[in-house]
């Protein structure tokens, strides 16, 4: 098992007009909705690459929060196989125009509810991560 992850991505909320969370999905390049992630760059932090992806996916910024949770799944690359680890973390969205950026795949970028949301996702383990982070989403306060 790696001790380092290749990968890191973000479960990205916001409320809606009622108080609701609302996750960001991605559609990606193999036709599934899914949450954004990507590598972390030479000597990138988890969350600095968690957040970075998630500005190139979508372009949405926000406050990073707590850590989610850990994926790994098996990866062919240059005919080796190795697990690949992907740390997940809370992101607050700054704003709600999700912007897909068609040059890294990624079809649609849309809010859910996030029940929805574990429903519409192609990967089961994505589905757990969402499940983990819908439950550490504070209430929205009432500033």
């Amino acid at each position: 098992m790696n001790e380092h992850p290749d990968a890191a991505g973000c479960v990205v909320y916001r409320y809606d007009e009622h108080g609701q969370p609302l996750i960001l999905l991605i559609h990606d390049q193999y036709g599934k909705w899914t949450l954004p992630k990507g590598h972390l760059d030479a000597g990138e932090s988890a969350e600095a690459a968690a957040v970075r992806e998630v500005r190139e996916e979508t372009g949405m910024g926000g406050v990073l929060g707590a850590f989610v949770g850990t994926i790994t799944y098996p990866v062919q690359k240059k005919g080796t196989s190795y697990l690949k680890r992907v740390d997940f973390f809370l992101l607050h969205a700054d704003g709600s125009n999700a912007v897909p950026e068609a040059a890294e795949g990624i079809t649609a970028a849309e809010w859910f509810p996030p029940h929805e949301a574990e429903e519409r996702v192609g990967y089961e383990q994505i589905r757990r991560i969402i499940a983990r982070a819908v439950a550490l989403i504070p209430p929205q306060s009432s500033s």
